[in-house]
């Protein structure tokens, strides 16, 4: 199965998150009782690691729920623009490894407090 393209727009200087339910192709949640998950947003340009996504999966893990969040320290790393960023999320699961979703972040600028 092909990774899902899925673009995320997110405020600077804000605490972000979103939840990924993965489902079978019969559209039945899998369980990820014994999955692990890893997940980064990159610079497009130099493809340089910016921050860590650190999925979790959302009990109980046969709801097949992981949330995916970072702080608000985290965001006001990122510059704000459209195209800077983008990330993928993976799954091991009973020794495959499955590219999930991926997609461009983009940055909205906060006015308040600017940093």
């Amino acid at each position: 199965m092909l990774a899902a393209n899925y673009d995320i727009t997110l405020d600077r200087a804000a605490d972000y998150s979103f939840v990924l339910t993965i489902q079978n192709q019969a559209g039945a949640a899998v369980n990820i009782t014994d999955a692990t998950f890893y997940a980064d947003v990159r610079e497009v340009a130099s493809k340089k690691e910016v921050l860590d996504l650190l999925p979790s999966a959302i009990a109980p893990a046969t709801g097949g729920q992981v949330l995916l969040s970072l702080t608000n320290e985290e965001t006001k790393t990122l510059r704000a623009g459209e195209g800077l960023y983008s990330y993928d999320i993976f799954m091991v699961l009973g020794g495959t490894t499955r590219r999930l979703i991926y997609g461009a972040v983009n940055v909205r600028p906060q006015f308040t407090n600017d940093v």
